[in-house]
């Protein structure tokens, strides 16, 4: 790898980078190229740090010291992409430049807010972080090897978020869009695991996003975040009765993607409440027709994109229609739109009951909290009460463990132990000693 320095250019207060791979007689190649970015004066270029002396001659200074660490940190990166396609690889002077050239064309987030990536600014700080070339804000510690793994977690949950539900911005990170991040971690992981995740989020929007880049996030209040962190969230799912109430909705005055959106929202709460990002990718290659039980039926096959697991879950006779309706798989459309339907849904069918959390601290109608995630938890919670076993409810909806499930579905293991005595295995052997007419010894 190559050794990539930044100095000033003698006579002139610019910029620049150096990307030096050793002597040009053994082979190597030295490029030097201005980052477009300048100081007031260059004496107050801290040359072995790299770095601007914070001053107030220079009122830029944090922020091109930022800008130096990512650009830094970019330029690693991409080049150990490149090179770990193939070890052999020996990158040019070329392939340096254009490097560079991609980053200083693409780069310009402290000026244009407009261009606000969360996810790629999230990435940023935990390659800094990870590669030890920024510190921790409170002490001059590097960050440990866990928080980093944390950090990585957080980077994927927060794509997956905006994949699945919508993007962030500087005007949307607020106390609703933590309860809907804290709804999208419950189903994969235990509260304390959740709290780490969230805390490590106002982590970085606090010390780096608003600390150290500057920006404005006019809705963001940590002191609501703290106190919320470790509240209760709204959770709802809708019944078999509200689901057959919803498909039985005139929706002839509506767009029509309002029917595509209500009955791919029933066909998944009935069939096995697989993860949006699953449901969006199906085909009609997923669809197949087997002998189940010695008759024929529909089976749905596919690999979850989160675990990787195959699921084959049959499709239940009354969403076969659907499955005709639409020659295949109703083909959603964007997710903020969908999730905006639905609610206007359940507005229409009456479900405006009062959600309540158990600790009391909130309260919402039960339309207002429906979107396209809900379809999963309706499923799942349906096909508990009617008593479908643990592991098969887990082998259909793809959740992992029993615990995090039934903290999905707002179940406890002592509802489990009521359950388990409720069984037919249970009850059996509960009369065990008098069926046999044994005595205990």
């Amino acid at each position: 790898m190559a050794s990539i320095k930044y100095f000033i250019k003698s006579g002139t207060n610019k910029i620049y980078v150096s990307v030096s791979t050793g002597r040009k007689e053994n082979g190597g190649f030295q490029l030097r190229k201005s980052i477009n970015r300048e100081l007031v004066n260059s004496k107050n270029w801290n040359n072995k740090k790299e770095t601007v002396k914070i001053k107030p001659e220079e009122p830029n200074a944090q922020k091109i010291n930022t800008y130096i660490q990512i650009h830094k940190s970019r330029i690693l990166k991409r080049a150990g992409e490149i090179e770990d396609k193939d070890e052999n690889i020996l990158l040019s002077k070329k392939d340096y430049e254009d490097i560079i050239n991609t980053i200083d064309g693409s780069y310009h987030f402290e000026k244009e807010t407009k261009k606000f990536n969360f996810t790629e600014l999230l990435d940023d700080f935990y390659n800094l972080a990870k590669t030890k070339q920024i510190f921790k804000f409170s002490v001059k510690k590097h960050f440990s090897e866990s928080y980093c793994k944390g950090l990585k977690t957080l980077l994927h949950k927060v794509a997956d978020f905006e994949r699945t539900n919508y993007k962030l911005t500087l005007t949307n990170i607020n106390g609703d869009f933590q309860d809907d991040f804290i709804n999208h971690l419950i189903e994969d992981y235990e509260e304390s695991y959740i709290n780490k995740l969230v805390k490590q989020f106002k982590y970085f929007v606090n010390k780096w996003l608003i600390g150290t880049l500057n920006l404005k996030l006019p809705n963001y209040n940590p002191e609501m975040w703290s106190r919320l962190e470790h509240n209760e969230s709204l959770k709802t799912y809708l019944t078999i009765p509200q689901l057959y109430k919803m498909l039985e909705l005139d929706l002839s005055d509506k767009p029509e993607e309002w029917s595509v959106i209500r009955d791919l929202y029933y066909f998944n709460a009935l069939t096995c409440g697989m993860r949006i990002q699953d449901l969006m990718k199906l085909t009609k290659d997923n669809i197949h027709t087997e002998l189940v039980g010695g008759v024929k039926r529909t089976v749905l096959k596919f690999r979850q994109g989160k675990t990787g697991d195959v699921v084959n879950t049959p499709v239940p006779f009354s969403c076969e229609p659907i499955l005709k309706k639409y020659n295949g798989i109703p083909k959603n459309v964007n997710s903020v739109i969908s999730n905006e339907v639905l609610k206007k849904l359940g507005k229409m069918c009456g479900f405006d009951s009062m959600i309540t959390t158990k600790d009391g601290e909130k309260r919402e109608k039960q339309y207002k909290l429906l979107t396209n995630h809900s379809a999963r938890r309706s499923y799942c919670t349906n096909a508990w009460n009617m008593e479908m076993d643990l592991l098969t409810i887990m082998a259909n909806s793809g959740h992992k463990s029993p615990d995090v499930l039934l903290n999905y579905i707002d179940k406890t293991l002592d509802e489990m132990v009521e359950k388990t005595v409720d069984t037919k295995y249970f009850k059996f052997v509960d009369k065990l000693d008098e069926s046999l007419k044994l005595k205990a010894v």
